[in-house]
């Protein structure tokens, strides 16, 4: 017999033990290579990256000229832009990093769930859904912050639950870490800075000597990396705060609908008012408010990726939203339930943006969905890249897979259900870490319609967790059916 004869027999007699003793483990590897194989094939049609989105062009740029440049965002993918680039000049790098960070999140959240409890073949679930849904793939591949973010989410989560479970203070540490480097990815993820800590210290119900000291240290070091942040960007660019024009996104939540003559506007702030009626504002979403130089933000103290020489900028735009909110309460409600709906139908007609099928052809298509043409994201990834040759090739069977993994309409209905009952209907110990995946997912899913508004690009971050917890809550079901149906 040959060597390679003998070596083949050895692996099947491996893998076939494997499948017998764990097969949740054989089943795992299964997923990872058919994901693998995917992402190879992404790289292959479509190089070095999908860049149609227009934030591309803001991270490239951020690169070019310096981490701190842009005044909307944190910047902490520019960072990661940058160190990958000190590697090699590549985006292809950056792609082929962001598709292994996809693979690794889907053995965290398959690790997560194993320790949270319940069967082994639990974790699968979101295993499943990272390593091989579309939106994934789409979102890996594209020149966007989400795979980090995604990634330092996974780990936070699993850190928690470590640390619940082994009870040591080094992985609280990390989960506070976690937490705090995802604001320096995206500021919207500052929403889930006190989750890890009020969940560790109430993760064995009542409080104890140990859970206080684990989620103290866990608040302390995710405070502490963003106000190592913050005190980074003040002495690198005598800049304050986490970013300069950040409250541009919550006067883009209340524009759409925001009647002056509802409310009385603080001084100073009268011209943030759209003499439009609201019932006129056909297709004026937050965007429109933010980006256009047709916005009567614009107009008073210029565009959002500027710093505006009004030194009292962002406290008008601040100061004008919060009383929007406060005088048409019923129209905020009303503006973030119609964004609510499209959680579960993406194309309904809302003040928000991005339904999925638009994110999608944005990606692809860029600004007018169709031309694959994006000036300003072109004129970055030169200077950033010059030296990458572009290959657009056959991305319809992707697209394809990529609305058939979607889960929308009743499926969303049933997902969302089940997760808002898994901390009820999971019994024991696993109750804890049903509660975590839980209220993460909702603070993912709802934060942004709070404080920004709709669009699918916000939602693809929740889908692990809100899978998790959907598969904690089946399980959770099912075992107390078939104890309520066993003989006594």
């Amino acid at each position: 017999m040959s060597a390679g004869a003998a070596s083949g027999r050895l692996l099947r007699g491996r893998v076939g033990t494997l499948a017998r003793g764990r097969p949740e483990l054989a089943a795992l590897y299964a997923l990872l290579l058919v994901g693998l194989a995917a992402r190879i094939y992404f790289m292959v049609v479509w190089r070095p990256a999908i860049t149609g989105y227009s934030d591309s062009g803001v991270y490239f740029q951020d690169a070019v000229q310096g981490i701190w440049s842009d005044p909307v965002r944190t910047v902490g993918y520019g960072m990661f832009l940058t160190v990958l680039h000190a590697i090699t000049p590549h985006l292809l790098l950056v792609t082929a990093v962001q598709h292994l960070m996809g693979l690794a999140v889907a053995v965290v959240a398959f690790l997560t769930v194993r320790r949270i409890g319940g069967p082994p073949w639990l974790g699968l679930v979101p295993a499943a859904i990272i390593a091989l849904g579309g939106d994934e793939l789409f979102i890996e591949h594209a020149a966007l912050s989400e795979t980090v973010y995604i990634f330092l989410l996974s780990l936070m989560l699993y850190c928690s639950v470590r640390a619940a479970a082994d009870g040591r203070l080094a992985w609280a540490a990390a989960a506070g870490l976690c937490a705090g480097l995802g604001v320096w990815d995206r500021g919207a993820a500052i929403s889930l800075l006190p989750i890890a800590p009020l969940w560790l210290l109430l993760s064995r119900r009542r409080p104890t000597r140990r859970t206080v000291a684990m989620g103290a240290l866990s608040l302390v070091i995710a405070l502490g990396s963003v106000g190592a942040y913050i005190e980074w960007r003040h002495l690198a660019s005598g800049l304050s705060g986490l970013t300069t024009n950040g409250n541009w996104n919550l006067y883009g939540r209340v524009a759409p609908w925001a009647d002056c003559t509802k409310f009385t506007p603080p001084p100073g702030t009268q011209q943030l008012c759209d003499p439009t009626p609201p019932a006129e504002r056909v297709g004026h979403s937050a965007e429109y408010y933010i980006y256009s130089p047709d916005s009567p933000a614009q107009r008073l103290i210029g565009p959002p990726y500027e710093i505006s020489a009004d030194r009292y900028a962002m406290s008008r735009l601040w100061e004008f939203s919060l009383s929007a909110i406060w005088g048409q309460p019923l129209d905020y409600v009303n503006a973030v339930w119609q964004d609510t709906i499209r959680l579960i139908d993406p194309n309904h007609p809302s003040y928000g943006d991005l339904s999925a099928d638009q994110f999608i052809a944005f990606l692809l298509g860029g600004p007018d969905y169709r031309s694959g043409q994006n000036e300003f994201v072109t004129y970055w990834q030169q200077r950033e890249y010059p030296h990458d040759s572009i290959h657009r090739g056959a991305i319809a069977p992707l697209k394809a897979w990529e609305k058939l993994t979607r889960f929308d309409g009743p499926w969303m209905v049933a997902l969302l259900l089940l997760c808002l009952a898994a901390p009820w209907v999971v019994a024991g110990e696993p109750r804890a870490g049903a509660r975590l995946l839980s209220v993460t997912t909702l603070v993912l899913l709802f934060f942004p319609l709070f404080t920004k508004g709709y669009d699918y690009r916000f939602v693809i971050p929740a889908l692990g967790p809100l899978f998790a917890s959907a598969a904690l809550a089946a399980w959770g079901i099912g075992t107390r059916i078939r104890r309520r149906a066993a003989p006594a």
